[in-house]
């Protein structure tokens, strides 16, 4: 049994077993929350791989194209070396660091390129958001 499985299996006897036997209000309650709670770290963990190389992958592609945008750019310290600790990296962290350098750098890159480089992070960001919100919901 994985570790998705089990979760999903404590999740249904909180449900089915624990929190019907409890008479007692407050403690019910919280007994049909903890059941809510290991379903969703349950589907959370399930995903947990799929998500990590779907990440990696959408990181792959932003730093080739971030590497590509910026190649006409004016060359600019910050950014530039935002973005190679992005590739040296690949983490959240990184692309933190990216998107700070990119408003700190704004006038500098103009901004219709302010606006490109953006644009592609947020494809990226969007998602993020997406595959979280496949064990959020």
């Amino acid at each position: 049994m994985t570790e998705d499985e089990l979760l999903q299996r404590l999740s249904a006897t909180l449900r089915t077993e624990i929190g019907p036997a409890i008479e007692v209000e407050y403690p019910k309650t919280q007994a049909f929350m903890a059941a809510v709670v290991t379903q969703k770290l349950g589907r959370q963990v399930g995903l947990a791989r799929v998500h990590e190389t779907a990440e990696a992958a959408d990181f792959n592609a932003l730093v080739t194209d971030l590497q590509e945008l910026t190649k006409s750019s004016p060359k600019l310290k910050k950014l530039d070396d935002a973005i190679a600790a992005f590739d040296g990296q690949r983490s959240k962290v990184e692309l933190c660091q990216v998107i700070d350098a990119l408003y700190g750098e704004r006038a500098e890159l103009g901004e219709a390129q302010f606006a490109r480089l953006l644009a592609r992070i947020r494809v990226c960001l969007r998602s993020s958001i997406d595959r979280q919100m496949e064990y959020a919901a």
